[in-house]
């Protein structure tokens, strides 16, 4: 999509399923930006009207991110509207990327990677049914 002219940068699509589960689908983006995770934020909120939420993140092409992408996701704030994450994606830098995430800025809520899409949804609706026995 072009405006007079100029390429508009790609975003990546964000859904709902009917499982309560809000999917990022990340393919063919290889560096996440501030911008980038920001819109998501912002997606998942209008998506689910602003109601805490799982989040899965089909990251498998994902190679670095800029290191405010870190700080922002950190926030108390944004991380209140996740109840848990799962990062599908089985490649060494991913693996990387989430393990300096959870060493260095430690989320709130359960987050695990998973190198196929079925377990990571499984695990994530388990998660989900587990908070809501204990409410």
């Amino acid at each position: 999509m072009t405006v007079r002219g100029v390429d508009l940068p790609k975003k990546p699509a964000v859904w709902l399923g009917d499982d309560g589960i809000v999917y990022n689908d990340l393919s063919g983006f290889r560096h996440l930006t501030l911008d980038m995770v920001r819109y998501l934020h912002n997606e998942r909120l209008r998506l689910t009207q602003r109601s805490t939420c799982p989040l899965l993140l089909l990251a498998a092409d994902v190679l670095t991110l800029d290191f405010e992408v870190q700080v922002y996701a950190s926030r108390p704030d944004l991380q209140h509207w996740t109840s848990a994450m799962a990062v599908v994606g089985d490649s060494f830098m991913l693996r990387h990327l989430v393990s300096m995430y959870v060493s260095y800025h430690p989320p709130s809520y359960p987050l695990q990677l998973f190198s196929e899409l079925q377990p990571a949804r499984e695990w994530l609706l388990q998660q989900q049914s587990a908070a809501e026995a204990t409410e």
